[in-house]
């Protein structure tokens, strides 16, 4: 289940700023100010490619490394897998 190298994803404001444990207002003047890349749909929501967004990050912490070894450590489990151990059904 590699989310984030086998297949991009597209991330809600919401998501983004919580995977960045930041506010949605903060991502948005991020997006405003073009510090992070953004897809703006027909509707006019925004979506954020997570691996584009992790990479315009900055600073000393090698996150891609740790995002790569993760991918790597749960390569062999499937969505089913993930969804059996949250208790998450299909929907």
């Amino acid at each position: 289940m590699r989310q984030t190298a086998a297949r991009p994803q597209l991330l809600t404001v919401a998501q983004a700023a919580s995977l960045l444990n930041v506010s949605e207002k903060t991502i948005r003047r991020w997006v405003a100010g073009d510090k992070v890349p953004y897809v703006k749909l027909p509707g006019g929501s925004l979506r954020i490619p997570q691996g584009a967004l992790l990479a315009s990050l900055q600073g000393t912490h090698d996150l891609a490394a740790e995002v790569a070894a993760l991918d790597e450590r749960f390569a062999d489990l499937s969505e089913d897998d993930v969804r059996a151990a949250t208790g998450e059904s299909r929907g």
